[in-house]
């Protein structure tokens, strides 16, 4: 049997505040819109190319839905690991069809109401030597 992947990483911001049910059996469910946007650019023949945004459908179960009810508002910064799920439905006696990312873990990247938030780390956050002890000198003697 061969093996496959269906996988999505997202990182964008949320479009609005999660939708929470509860449905039977206890079992919840949140789900809300993610934004992800790729840069603008400029061609070599001067014409500005546009930011594209591209908006998601997410979806999170059970205790992931619980973290969404408590710590999840518009405007956060979240990275979203799930799977790319497809259904169908009817509206207006219409077939309709959507893609959805079922997550199964996220990450609060930046929350939107604090504006003293700490960004995400970036490689200029990384520790530079002079952050690290010094070594011992070498051929000393050890403690162990």
């Amino acid at each position: 049997m061969s093996k496959s992947l269906n996988q999505a990483i997202l990182i964008g911001h949320v479009g609005k505040d999660p939708d929470v049910r509860t449905l039977d059996g206890g079992i919840k469910v949140a789900t809300f819109s993610l934004a992800t946007s790729t840069g603008g650019y400029k061609k070599q023949d001067g014409t500005d190319v546009p930011e594209r945004t591209q908006w998601h459908n997410i979806v999170c179960w059970r205790s992931l839905a619980d973290l969404c009810e408590k710590f999840v508002r518009k405007g956060d910064r979240l990275t979203i690991l799930g799977t790319i799920g497809y259904r169908e439905y009817e509206k207006d006696g219409q077939k309709r069809y959507a893609t959805d990312i079922i997550a199964y873990d996220l990450l609060l990247s930046g929350k939107a109401d604090n504006p003293n938030a700490r960004p995400p780390v970036t490689a200029a956050d990384a520790p530079v030597q002079s952050d690290f002890p010094p070594m011992p000198p070498q051929g000393g003697d050890l403690p162990f």
